[in-house]
C-alpha cells in the first residue's frame, strides 16, 4: 500500500484540507505540532479526542516525517515532545496496513513508557493500539 495519492483536483482538496486545519487552529482540543529542521518543515503532528481504544485523554491523529528524515531520530523526538508537553492518557491508533508505522509507534512508546503501555486490537479499525498515560512523568 502507497503513502502518496494522486489528488486530480488539488483546488477542491486544498479548500478541504484548509477547513479541517482551520478546525484544528480553533478548538481547545485539538494540537498541531510542525517539525522543523533549519527554516524547512520536516514533519508535523496532529493530536485530537478521536478516540478508537481510549474513553479519554488525547490520541495520534496524523503523525509525518518526510521520507529523507526518517529513520534519523526526529519522529521519535517529535513524538516525545508530544507526550512531553500534553500528559495524562495516549492512544496511537495504527492500520494492520502500515507495517512501517507500528514498529515505529511499537519502540517508541515501549521506550518512551518502560515497557508500561498495552496494544489492543480493535476488529472495527482494524489495527492495534498503543495505549499508555504518562500524567506521573515530569514534563519539560
Amino acid at each position: 500500500m502507497s503513502q502518496f495519492s494522486l489528488i486530480n483536483d488539488v483546488e477542491s482538496w486544498c479548500k478541504s484540507a484548509l477547513k479541517n486545519l482551520h478546525l484544528y487552529s480553533i478548538a481547545d482540543d485539538r494540537y498541531i505540532y510542525i517539525l522543523k529542521k533549519s527554516d524547512t518543515i520536516i514533519g508535523f503532528a496532529m493530536v485530537n479526542k478521536h478516540f478508537r481504544f481510549n474513553s479519554k485523554g488525547l490520541a495520534v491523529a496524523e503523525f509525518y516525517i518526510q521520507k529523507n528524515h526518517e529513520k534519523k531520530g526526529y519522529g521519535r523526538r517529535l513524538a516525545e515532545h508530544l507526550f512531553e508537553k500534553l500528559p495524562g492518557n495516549w492512544e496511537v491508533a495504527v492500520s494492520i496496513k502500515n507495517k512501517s508505522a507500528l514498529v515505529f509507534w511499537n519502540q517508541v512508546v515501549s521506550s518512551y513508557t518502560d515497557g508500561k503501555f498495552i496494544k489492543e486490537w480493535n476488529a472495527s479499525f482494524n489495527g492495534y493500539g498503543f495505549v499508555f498515560n504518562n500524567g506521573l512523568k515530569k514534563t519539560f
